[in-house]
């Protein structure tokens, strides 16, 4: 069990922040420094801290795992094709090719 010792943003209470309940949260590109987000046991509010340097060395040292931050982005699958935007004249095409199909069974080929 890992303990920090912090005070509270919100009431000013000398607390002891266990790191199995907190959170510890990191950015994707490796730097020095991160926010601490856990629930003061004094005033039962959340608080967060950002930490630097040294301290965030150590907590990564001990083993605490962080949870990293970065833009969500789709699988090359799931992206859209680099193709140029539909304009009216394919719209009107797609209409006219469609036209003859009067309906579609699926179970039917």
């Amino acid at each position: 069990m890992i303990e920090v010792l912090m005070t509270c943003p919100r009431c000013d209470a000398e607390i002891s922040v266990d790191m199995a309940s907190a959170v510890l949260r990191m950015d994707v590109t490796p730097r020095a420094e991160a926010e601490l987000l856990c629930s003061c046991p004094s005033c039962e509010q959340p608080a967060t801290w950002r930490i630097r340097g040294d301290l965030v060395t150590k907590l990564l040292f001990v083993g605490i795992e962080p949870l990293r931050l970065s833009e969500p982005s789709l699988p090359v699958e799931d992206r859209a094709p680099d193709l140029p935007p539909l304009t009216r004249d394919d719209l009107l095409e797609w209409h006219l090719d469609l036209a003859p199909i009067w309906t579609t069974i699926p179970w039917e080929r």
